[in-house]
């Protein structure tokens, strides 16, 4: 019979496995621990994680006491035959390995609308991304909403914005007028007076990533270039700057 106890321990070790999931998953550049307090953070609260799944495991079995070696127990002494018992393990370990990985590997984990490739065609080498950005002190400061989402990455909400709200808000909404005047009007609460569009640009060919912000290569650059999801609203004041009036 399960225990308030065993539960307990059940709801820990399933944290601590997520956290170890996040981290393989996460795919950070270990040259940013040097650099990022908040991904030396993030970091250390992961690795601890698993550390301490580790220990968790060893002392488990050694001691033969705990809710993995319960579990370990009493899939052993199931009255099911030896033949099914492998098949299990082997469904339920591909299925781990390729959840903690984030990627499916048929049979395992399998998500069907993938399993078939689209017809091949060579993309620009070029992709362009309009992103918000302000000044702070004559420097420039990208407003990375992505990141917004994620507390120990965030520059500026924080907890206050969901991964859903921060994708809506960087594709599918960023054409709205409405989106703008929300993020202008938290901007402003934070001592930010404007918000202007440059561009983020990566050359997949030559591994080249930089920001423009001038004002109006981004209009020209959010009208003329394929743009992912569409292109982005740029405020009236910037058109007015370079020229450009608003349809």
């Amino acid at each position: 019979m399960i225990g308030y106890s065993k539960i307990k321990e059940f709801i820990f070790l399933m944290i601590l496995v997520l956290l170890v999931f996040d981290l393989i998953q996460s795919r950070i550049i270990w040259e940013y621990f040097k650099t990022s307090l908040t991904v030396q953070i993030y970091l250390l609260i992961h690795l601890s994680a698993v550390l301490a799944l580790i220990i968790w495991l060893v002392q488990s079995f050694r001691k033969r006491k705990g809710v993995i070696y319960w579990f370990f127990s009493q899939f052993r002494g199931a009255r099911v035959p030896k033949g099914a018992k492998i098949a299990v393990l082997i469904v339920v370990i591909g299925n781990v390995v390729s959840i903690g990985i984030g990627k499916p590997s048929y049979p395992f984990y399998d998500v069907g609308m993938f399993r078939w490739s689209t017809n091949f065609y060579n993309p620009d080498k070029i992709v362009y991304q309009p992103k918000y950005y302000y000044y702070d002190e004559k420097e420039v400061k990208i407003l990375d909403l992505r990141k917004e989402g994620f507390y120990f990455l965030a520059d500026h909400w924080g907890w206050g914005y969901t991964h859903e709200f921060t994708f809506a808000a960087t594709y599918h909404n960023k054409s709205q007028k409405e989106n703008f005047d929300f993020l202008l009007n938290e901007a402003n609460k934070l001592g930010i007076d404007s918000l202007w569009v440059g561009v983020h640009a990566v050359n997949y060919e030559t591994k080249q990533v930089w920001f423009d912000p001038d004002p109006c290569k981004a209009i020209k650059t959010n009208s003329n270039e394929i743009i992912h999801y569409g292109p982005i609203y740029i405020p009236d004041y910037q058109l007015k700057k370079c020229n450009v009036f608003a349809k």
